[in-house]
């Protein structure tokens, strides 16, 4: 344990081990380091505040923190206000080649972000701005070399002019890099969702919501038993599976919920799991063609949270269904919640490890709108981009508003309407955080100005019912000021009772 002296503004610091902290526009006092045991796995108490509910799944991850750096009194020049954000960076080595590292920090107001490498950071910005390829393998911040971590420091409005009494812990996490994807020549969380989330498409209770479903699901020959009447189709978002992304509907509440829509339904209420990282919603869309009968066409209510929005429009789309061999389903009903039919900035490169900070909050500050395999699955993409890696990830290019894609598949609607569907419906929401919750007014503060207009925190609020030609008329934005994000939406009664009567259950239209 040793203690060192105060980091000055603009001034460098050489600690224990080779460690280097240095500032831009910033002071601190830099307190004693903290070195967890090297033998053992990662435990609650190596992390601190709202981070210290991460350990059980960082551990399954295989990360273990190696070092811990407190800086306490952070005050901000106001020089910093006139240029690039004050920071401040952490210098250590480099880990071996078969190890990568990232930054976790906690600040006092109990936001936890994660910081890769500036090199990594320089690689994703380059992509995003096309100015450069990205990278086929691990980026060279091997053994022997330098890794340095950049930690900007926002003011917010808890401080004074300086920002004077800011507390930070820096927590610099080491993992081991997953040799088994390189063998399989796949980049890791590509090698991660075949493994753990695997397509599948079941029949969805409240009872069994929370299972995790077999790979697969549902026999086709027990659909085209059951096709005789609509089914109504859940999908999902990024990260997420049908039991986190659904559990709202399962919770008691106002309006009608799980069990009322499996009542409506005579049952036939299919959650679709897919993988949202690594494939193109186009992958998805045909995974689930594939599994409909092909000796007669299914009706379907299709009722999607975020990215699944995009799988839905593609699944409503014959043009697909011809090419995969199956008849169209004929889609009654295509219900976006929270889509990112526009895109959403969060989704370009030189931005994912702010997508991964909100996604990472939801735990600790909404702890009870996400579950642990949306975490599960924001962890592996945090261990693929702290490595530099950045290909392999379609799921998440697809919602860049920069990929050209976005603009095209825009282009097909006429008139506000999808190809095969019946007709399509929005619910949306515009963020605002409560009074007094100074963690969500800071998580918000983060995001806000990257879209600067109305979001729910990850999907701008226009975009999900405007994009390019693709409109969606009468759509329902959660009234102002609104407390629901992103994940939140399946919770809020008034989302509830709309999608009641968007929703008409199996009957013949």
């Amino acid at each position: 344990m040793v203690t060192v002296p105060e980091l000055e503004h603009d001034h460098e610091l050489e600690l224990a081990d080779g460690v280097r902290i240095s500032s831009s526009g910033v002071s601190a006092v830099v307190g004693a380091l903290r070195r967890p045991g090297a033998a053992r796995g990662l435990l609650a108490d190596d992390l601190s505040g709202a981070a210290a509910p991460l350990a059980p799944l960082l551990g399954a991850a295989g990360m273990r923190v190696v070092l811990g750096v407190p800086l306490d009194e952070i005050a901000v020049s106001a020089r910093g206000f006139t240029g690039e954000t004050p920071y401040v960076e952490v210098a250590v080595s480099a880990p071996g080649p078969d190890e990568g590292q990232v930054v976790l920090e906690v600040d006092d107001v109990g936001l936890v972000r994660w910081h890769v490498d500036v090199g990594a950071v320089a690689t994703a910005a380059a992509i995003a701005d096309g100015a450069g390829t990205p990278p086929r393998g691990v980026a060279p911040v091997r053994a022997g070399l330098e890794q340095v971590f950049r930690v900007p420091v926002r003011q917010d409005d808890r401080r004074a002019l300086v920002g004077f009494g800011i507390r930070k812990v820096l927590h610099l996490i080491r993992f081991p890099i997953e040799a088994a994807a390189a063998a399989a020549g796949q980049v890791v969380v590509g090698w991660w969702e075949n493994r753990h989330r695997p397509h599948s498409l079941t029949l969805v209770t409240p009872e069994t919501l929370a299972d995790v479903p077999p790979p697969g699901g549902v026999p086709t020959a027990r659909l085209a038993e059951l096709a005789d009447q609509p089914f109504l189709l859940l999908v999902h978002g990024t990260f997420s599976t049908i039991r986190s992304g659904f559990a709202g509907l399962a919770r008691p509440g106002d309006g009608p919920g799980l069990a009322d829509l499996v009542a409506r339904y005579d049952g036939r209420v299919l959650g679709f799991d897919h993988q949202t990282l690594h494939v193109d919603p186009s992958v998805n869309a045909r995974w689930l063609l594939e599994r409909l009968p092909r000796d007669r066409p299914v009706t379907l209510d299709l009722l999607t949270h975020s990215r699944g929005g995009l799988v839905g429009r593609l699944i409503a789309d014959p043009g697909l269904a011809r090419e995969v061999g199956v008849p169209a389903p004929n889609v009654r009903r295509l219900i976006h919640v929270g889509t990112p039919n526009d895109g959403t900035v969060l989704a370009s490169p030189k931005r994912w490890t702010t997508l991964l900070d909100v996604f990472t909050n939801l735990l600790s500050v909404l702890p009870e709108e996400v579950s642990t395999a949306t975490v599960e699955s924001v962890i592996e993409l945090v261990k693929q981009i702290a490595t530099g890696v950045f290909t392999g990830l379609a799921g998440l290019t697809a919602m860049d508003p920069g990929n050209p894609a976005v603009t095209d598949a825009n282009r097909r609607p006429i008139g506000g309407a999808v190809r095969g569907a019946g007709w399509v419906r929005a619910v949306a929401s515009d963020f605002t955080p409560a009074d007094g919750d100074l963690r969500r007014k800071a998580l918000n503060a983060i995001v806000d100005p990257f879209f600067g207009a109305g979001n729910d925190l990850v999907v701008p609020t226009r975009g999900v019912y405007e994009a390019g030609e693709y409109r969606v008329a009468d759509p329902f934005v959660v009234p102002t000021p609104s407390t629901v994000v992103h994940t939140a939406f399946f919770a809020d009664a008034r989302v509830r009772a709309k999608l009641g009567e968007w929703l008409p259950g199996a009957v013949t239209e």
